[in-house]
């Protein structure tokens, strides 16, 4: 499988742009290879555009997959897809590089709740509906992944990853900004100079706060307003502590989900609207309209944030017709010109939003 060289191995800053694929959260961080078809399609339309898109080039996508995936036909494809675009990319296949916070506090409460997890998506996603030796298949896989914590093996995974980056880019980097994306979500043309012009320091972290959320089904774009840190943190490792795996993981301290990094690090918050989450429907995590249920456990989750129920600052058509409503986190919508300026900055093009409907 082909990957991209640094030939510069002059001590400086290195930026290393940071998407697990595979291997996050529950069934094993594999939904299927349907959903992985699906996730290479968005990766390919929108995250990739946008980091295509960047006026500063000069970083390394690490993208990280399960082991059982390096031999996929699908993974395979895309590196070559990858490659004939000369993109500056590498692969592992130790799964994820930190640590899954599904697996936090691993007792009895946490297994029953995983697998009532896994079963909902189950039936949410309609797996249910195959054949009779699939759902014992898929029932049996369900009870398997109850009982893992992906955890336990970080430590050894890490090395793997890590002497195989050092042994493509080397490590003689003082310092390496490690930045966060999902494979499904996208960064303003800006966003690497952005980052790249904050001077580097022990213990520091970059963070954003509002951001854009896109809808790929109906094309509809509205603000982003999370109640807590988003998923888009940049890291800043001293270089001789990234390189050491078990350094690398002390460095993260009791780090266990985005959510931790403004109490764990130095945090510097970035302009806001630099980056844009986005709904396919096919997500482990974010939502374009909510359920009951889902409002009633946001409103534990994020205490004073709520649901409004009078229509206020809710769009008719980004409503369903009975129990769901627009995410809380959704707020103004854009249209027209300043839609089309605003995706064009993130490389979705009108041509693209216009054909998509995933």
């Amino acid at each position: 499988m082909n990957e991209t060289k640094n030939s510069n191995k002059e001590p400086q800053p290195a930026h290393i742009i940071y998407t697990p694929f595979t291997g996050v959260g529950l069934h094993g961080g594999f939904r299927g290879e349907q959903w992985l078809e699906h996730r290479i399609k968005i990766f390919k339309n929108y995250t990739l555009k946008s980091l295509m898109n960047q006026s500063n080039q000069d970083f390394l996508h690490w993208i990280s997959f399960r082991r059982e995936e390096k031999n996929n036909e699908q993974i395979i494809r895309l590196a070559s897809y990858l490659t004939n675009c000369n993109y500056p990319y590498i692969f592992t296949f130790d799964g994820l590089m930190y640590w899954d916070d599904k697996f936090t506090d691993y007792r009895l409460k946490t297994q029953l709740r995983n697998c009532l997890m896994m079963l909902w998506d189950c039936w949410h996603y309609k797996d249910i509906r195959c054949s009779s030796k699939e759902l014992q298949f898929k029932i049996k896989q369900i009870w398997k992944y109850t009982w893992e914590n992906k955890n336990k093996t970080l430590l050894d995974r890490t090395k793997r990853s890590l002497n195989h980056i050092d042994s493509i880019i080397g490590h003689g980097f003082d310092w390496i900004y490690l930045t966060r994306i999902d494979s499904d979500d996208m960064f303003h043309k800006e966003t690497v100079n952005l980052i790249q012009s904050e001077k580097p320091q022990y213990n520091k972290a970059l963070v954003f706060d509002k951001g854009y959320i896109y809808n790929i089904q109906t094309g509809q774009l509205g603000e982003w307003h999370p109640p807590t840190n988003p998923p888009f943190h940049t890291i800043i490792f001293p270089g001789s502590t990234f390189f050491n795996p078990q350094s690398y993981l002390e460095y993260y301290k009791n780090f266990r989900t985005h959510e931790d990094i403004t109490r764990i690090f130095n945090c510097t918050t970035l302009d806001m609207h630099k980056y844009m989450v986005s709904f396919h429907g096919r997500h482990i995590s974010t939502a374009w309209e909510s359920s009951v249920l889902r409002r009633e456990y946001h409103k534990l989750k994020y205490r004073g944030y709520c649901y409004t129920t009078s229509g206020r600052n809710i769009s008719t058509h980004w409503q369903s017709r009975t129990t769901k409503q627009k995410n809380f986190m959704i707020g103004k919508e854009f249209v027209g010109e300043i839609k089309d300026n605003i995706l064009k900055d993130f490389g979705i093009t009108i041509d693209l939003y216009k054909e998509e409907k995933l």
